[in-house]
């Protein structure tokens, strides 16, 4: 493939190579960019699942207070009747009595049993309030570090954001460099693939990605870099290892210079 234009083959391998840098650098920016919101909508719902969970159990709390309050208030109403049961047990027959005692001996037995309910729903409210105080620190220090990162993140999107302006302009730039055939035939293969790789850098007669051999002569021309080479199966731009790394090294700093 010959070009009609006055720069040399070199020349437009370098610029066309050059394009495919920024092109990769471009998608890759978009894609940090497009990504932040993904975390932002899993974080909103992770944080609103463990706020239902707080309430959960703040309801779960408040029931089992409910529930000691009306205990408390059966035991107050006891202690009021105990002075008029013993007048009671008193004016009573010995044989009453006895019949009395067994009563006590089985009602001292559920008192007992109620007693340990009641200390274990003791235990079990102050178990509650740990969690909820808990998982309340959990959530206060979770949307701290989320404010946080959101801070950093609209500062790292604005040097994002400017960087992909100074790429466009780049891009648009070298456009104007290349020849209307080659750039055609590189727009076409990106269409195609998909994968954004169009110029395929070729290492001792192996291009990579493919790992299929070029003939001989295709590696001596692709080193004598006075024609555009065409790889058979795919239809890549293919440029030799050397010239590829030499652009590399040189729109590294452009390229990676913040981020």
């Amino acid at each position: 493939m010959k070009t009609k234009n006055n720069s040399s083959i070199e020349s437009q391998l370098k610029y066309i190579y050059r394009l495919q840098l920024i092109h990769l650098r471009l998608k890759y920016l978009n894609y940090i960019i497009n990504l932040f919101p993904v975390f932002v909508i899993r974080f909103l719902l992770f944080l609103n699942q463990k706020k239902r969970y707080l309430f959960f159990l703040t309801q779960i709390l408040t029931t089992k207070k409910k529930l000691l309050r009306s205990n408390s208030k059966f035991k107050r109403y006891k202690n009021k009747h105990k002075n008029k049961l013993i007048q009671h047990i008193k004016s009573l027959t010995k044989q009453k009595l006895k019949k009395l005692e067994m009563d006590i001996e089985y009602n001292s037995i559920d008192l007992i049993l109620k007693k340990r309910k009641h200390f274990n729903q003791k235990k079990n409210l102050l178990i509650n309030s740990r969690q909820i105080k808990t998982l309340k620190k959990y959530i206060m220090i979770k949307e701290l570090l989320f404010k946080i990162k959101l801070i950093n993140y609209n500062k790292k999107k604005e040097q994002i954001n400017k960087k992909i302006i100074l790429l466009k302009e780049m891009d648009n730039q070298i456009k104007q460099k290349i020849n209307n055939k080659l750039l055609k035939r590189y727009k076409h293969i990106i269409y195609l693939f998909k994968s954004g790789i169009a110029v395929v850098p070729v290492y001792k007669k192996i291009p990579f990605g493919t790992y299929i051999l070029i003939t001989q002569q295709k590696y001596y021309e692709l080193l004598e870099r006075k024609k555009i080479i065409i790889e058979e199966i795919s239809g890549r731009i293919l440029i030799d290892f050397y010239l590829a790394n030499k652009e590399n090294n040189n729109m590294k700093k452009i390229l990676f210079n913040f981020y």
